[in-house]
């Protein structure tokens, strides 16, 4: 009597264990960010940020310079749509070692399918900047990340940090029209 007991508990909680726990779940109407940085030091800094969202839309990096944006897919086998933003900024001088010079690179990337017509595909947008400044400057007074792992509201713009005294901002959510009505 106590083996199938116990062969009965063993399965229910294998079973239990193999299902999503409250904290992996992202709330309708969020997008969960996960910060990873992968280095960072006086004159270089590698960042990869990842998004999940329980709903389809557009992620968006936008600065007042440069904008780049794509569309949310859902990786094979994932239950989670999901993008993923690179942030890699560097600080190097001129020949004489007088000015600076900070490099940016800014990209989206993701990944899958989008649950419909879309089988499988992938995109990316961004690309580098440069950045020169006069006289010897600090990597994070041009080009700092003070993003922050948590879940966020879709469709409102987040800043993340700050490129040439520039908002950086992270929107997740319905794609933007231009020149549509507003209501």
């Amino acid at each position: 009597m106590k083996t199938p007991l116990l062969l009965l508990l063993g399965l229910t909680l294998a079973v239990g264990g193999c299902q999503n726990r409250p904290a992996d779940r992202v709330p309708a109407g969020s997008f969960r960010l996960v910060v990873d940085d992968l280095t960072k030091d006086d004159s270089f800094r590698a960042a990869a940020l990842t998004i999940e969202s329980p709903q389809g839309g557009m992620v968006s990096l936008d600065s007042e310079l440069s904008k780049c944006a794509s569309v949310l897919l859902r990786p094979a086998r994932r239950p989670l749509f999901a993008a993923r933003v690179s942030f890699i900024a560097s600080r190097t001088t001129d020949a004489r070692g007088s000015n600076t010079i900070i490099q940016t690179d800014l990209q989206v990337k993701t990944e899958g399918g989008d649950g419909g017509m879309l089988i499988q595909g992938s995109a990316q947008a961004g690309g580098p900047a440069t950045y020169p400044q006069r006289g010897l400057v600090k990597l994070e007074e041009v080009a700092s990340l003070k993003a922050v792992s948590g879940v966020y509201p879709l469709d409102t713009p987040l800043e993340i940090g700050r490129i040439n005294g520039q908002a950086l901002t992270l929107t997740v959510g319905k794609p933007h029209t231009s020149g549509a009505a507003k209501e």
